[in-house]
C-alpha cells in the first residue's frame, strides 16, 4: 500500500519539472508578444510616415503650391537688398515664401527622423537642390545682415542631406539643376 508520505513526495517531484515547463512556456509567449508589438509598432511608424509623406506630395500639388511654381523661377534675388524689394512683387513675394517654408518644414522633418531622406530625395531632390543654389547667396547675405543665423537653416540641412544621400545612391542619378545649365 502507499501512504499518504510517498504520494506527496511524487506529486513535489512531478510539480518541479512542470512548474519549470509552465516558466519557460510563458517566456517563451511572453518574448513572442513583445516581438509582435515591436513589429505592429514598427508598422504603425511606416504608416505614419508614409502618411505624413503622401501630405508632403499632396502639398506640392495644393493650387496655392501650382501657383507657387509657376512664379517661383521669376524670382531673380542674390543680396539681402534684393529679398527687401522682393516684398513689392506680392506674385513672387508668396511663391519665395510658399516654398522656403515649405522646404524649412521637411528640413526639421527629415533632421526628426520623422521622414526619411530617401523618399524626399526621390520626390524632389531636384526642387531642393534648384532652390539652395538659387538663393543660396541672398540666404546667408540676410543671415548676416539680419543677424539670424538660423534663417532657411533646415533648407540648407536638407540640401546638404540630399547631396549626401545622392552620392550615396549614384542609382538615382541625383543632379543639381545648375549642372543641367551650365
Amino acid at each position: 500500500m502507499i501512504d499518504l508520505q510517498t504520494v506527496l513526495t511524487y506529486l513535489t517531484l512531478i510539480s518541479v519539472p512542470v512548474g519549470v515547463l509552465y516558466h519557460i512556456m510563458t517566456l517563451r509567449n511572453t518574448r513572442k508578444n513583445q516581438e509582435l508589438t515591436l513589429k505592429a509598432q514598427e508598422l504603425a511608424t511606416e504608416t505614419r510616415q508614409a502618411q505624413l509623406f503622401m501630405s508632403i506630395y499632396q502639398s506640392m500639388n495644393t493650387s496655392e503650391g501650382l501657383e507657387a511654381g509657376l512664379h517661383i523661377h521669376d524670382v531673380k534675388m542674390k543680396t539681402a537688398e534684393d529679398l527687401n524689394q522682393l516684398v513689392n512683387e506680392e506674385e513672387k513675394w508668396k511663391a519665395w515664401n510658399w516654398y522656403g517654408n515649405y522646404l524649412e518644414g521637411i528640413g526639421v522633418l527629415v533632421k526628426e527622423n520623422l521622414v526619411d531622406i530617401s523618399h524626399v530625395a526621390q520626390l524632389i531632390s531636384g526642387t531642393i537642390l534648384w532652390y539652395w543654389e538659387e538663393y543660396r547667396e541672398v540666404t546667408m547675405a540676410a543671415r548676416e545682415e539680419l543677424d539670424w543665423p538660423r534663417y532657411s537653416i533646415e533648407v540648407e540641412y536638407l540640401y546638404n542631406r540630399i547631396v549626401e544621400y545622392g552620392k550615396a545612391h549614384p542609382e538615382l542619378k541625383l543632379m543639381s539643376p545648375s549642372k543641367l545649365n551650365p
